[in-house]
């Protein structure tokens, strides 16, 4: 990737945060939760990749990639009656 894209990439990245409010520490913090969440359905190989865009329309557009190995296993209430 030629060094002005990627310079522009880090820009529009840095504008997005700016303008949701959303820092590093924001996002470290959701990964987290996200983790924690999820964890308790899959044995995950990595911790979330999140990603979150500003629309021209106001709205949040937000990406969340996981990765599992496998499902854990437990009964819910509907398979237990």
């Amino acid at each position: 990737m030629k060094p002005s894209v990627e310079i522009a990439k880090r820009m529009q990245t840095m504008l997005v945060r700016d303008k949701l409010g959303v820092g590093d520490g924001f996002l470290e913090v959701f990964k987290k939760e996200l983790s924690r969440l999820v964890k308790d359905y899959f044995v995950l190989d990595k911790e979330p990749s999140v990603k979150v865009e500003l629309l021209d329309n106001g709205k949040y557009d937000v990406e969340i990639i996981l990765t599992a190995s496998a499902t854990k296993g437990f009964a819910t209430t509907k398979e237990l009656v």
